[in-house]
């Protein structure tokens, strides 16, 4: 919101140095107003696309800044007012660059970061089953090509089988939308359109308890011949 906030001012404040017709420039403000709420509404209805509501905030103001300068260039020619073309840099300076963001920089920021593992943080599991916890594993977190990992403890109730816990969080897991185990492992994306990486639980059993991993990188299919070990070694 905030980001959206500020480059909204920056925009409309650019567009007063080119403004003409009073009336118009309440037109402009509004139109950039709904961009700044079509982009807030867009990561909020769908949290995963954050990448998707920056581009359409940058691209929404540049548009909108081109074609209000059209339009009043229309409305004023042959009117003998002047264009205050001695004005215009701050304009043009945020015409251009947020063409730049939106057209360059989003997309050559998602073509590289979309190999790039990350740590998933917990916190995007919820709140576990009441009586259980997550415990440092104490390895920390871990990369390999185009993943990382982290492990956690997972700790149940007294009396409470490794197998006993980790049924009550996969039920947990997949009632808030993640999909069913296979394998012990569930993913979903990470992102919407633009990040093409995902996020994957792995939950593994033995005798001395239930151990929980999370991975972040990209899907399986893109690097499957290579797999690092230190991945490998947390499962």
């Amino acid at each position: 919101m905030l980001v959206a906030s500020v480059v909204t001012m920056m925009a409309f404040l650019a567009w007063l140095t080119v403004a003409r017709l009073p009336w118009f420039t309440g037109v402009v403000l509004v139109a950039l107003t709904l961009v700044a709420v079509a982009s807030i509404t867009l990561a909020a209805v769908q949290p995963r696309a954050a990448v998707e509501a920056r581009l359409l905030l940058f691209l929404g103001v540049a548009v909108t800044l081109l074609v209000a300068g059209e339009m009043q260039r229309r409305k004023l020619a042959g009117s003998g007012d002047d264009d205050r073309a001695g004005r215009r840099w701050p304009y043009r300076i945020a015409v251009g660059l947020a063409l730049f963001v939106a057209l360059a920089c989003i997309p050559a920021a998602s073509w590289n970061f979309n190999d790039d593992g990350f740590v998933p943080s917990a916190q995007e599991l919820g709140p576990l089953p009441v009586g259980l916890a997550l415990r440092s594993a104490g390895a920390g977190s871990e990369c390999g090509t185009g993943r990382c990992a982290v492990s956690y403890a997972l700790v149940g109730g007294p009396g409470e089988s490794a197998e006993e816990v980790a049924r009550r969080v996969w039920n947990d897991l997949t009632s808030v939308g993640w999909p069913a185990p296979d394998g012990a492992r569930s993913c979903h994306p990470a992102g919407w359109l633009l990040d093409t990486r995902e996020t994957c639980v792995e939950i593994s059993t033995a005798e001395d308890g239930a151990r929980l991993t999370l991975e972040g990188g990209r899907p399986f299919p893109r690097y499957a011949g290579a797999r690092s070990p230190q991945v490998s070694r947390l499962r």
